[in-house]
């Protein structure tokens, strides 16, 4: 899979494609009207100020307003570690509340999501949903680990 793209490559091409496949669902009737998708790939368009620095997200989804409403982040499996806990809780906090827990979801690679799941857990961090994507014959697949949050939002693409 890996060859000559790299890792950061197949991230942003991976964002891109969740983004424009999930966020909305294709067949979603239920999506807020006014709401802008912001992909942050190879461009960074849309970063929320810490008092440290500027973090960008995967992805931003806005309402008409400009206030934030859901975020993505998309991990590689080297990020799933202690050291992305404060920037996992920073993203839940900064993302709008959804029916129970806040509009975050988390997408990682495969055998990365039990580690995933015990550090959001472990830690506190409310999310709307874990996924695993991958990659298989040039193909992105998505599915969804757990959602607590809404089953609207657990589907596999």
């Amino acid at each position: 899979m890996q060859g000559m793209v790299s890792e950061e490559t197949i991230r942003n091409r991976v964002i891109r494609i969740i983004a424009a496949t999930r966020f909305p669902f294709v067949d979603q009737e239920d999506w807020g009207e006014g709401y802008v998708t912001i992909v942050n790939d190879e461009v960074k368009r849309r970063g929320i100020d810490t008092e440290e620095a500027v973090i960008y997200p995967s992805i931003v989804i806005a309402k008409p307003d400009g206030r934030i409403q859901e975020l993505a982040d998309v991990a590689l499996a080297r990020e799933v570690a202690p050291s992305s806990v404060d920037r996992w809780r920073l993203l839940s906090e900064k993302a709008g509340i959804g029916e129970k827990e806040k509009k975050f979801f988390f997408y990682v690679p495969p055998k990365s999501e039990e580690k995933a799941l015990k550090l959001l857990e472990s830690n506190k961090i409310s999310y709307a949903g874990l996924r695993v994507y991958k990659i298989n014959n040039g193909i992105l697949s998505v599915t969804p680990i757990l959602t607590p949050d809404s089953e609207y939002d657990h589907r596999r693409t």
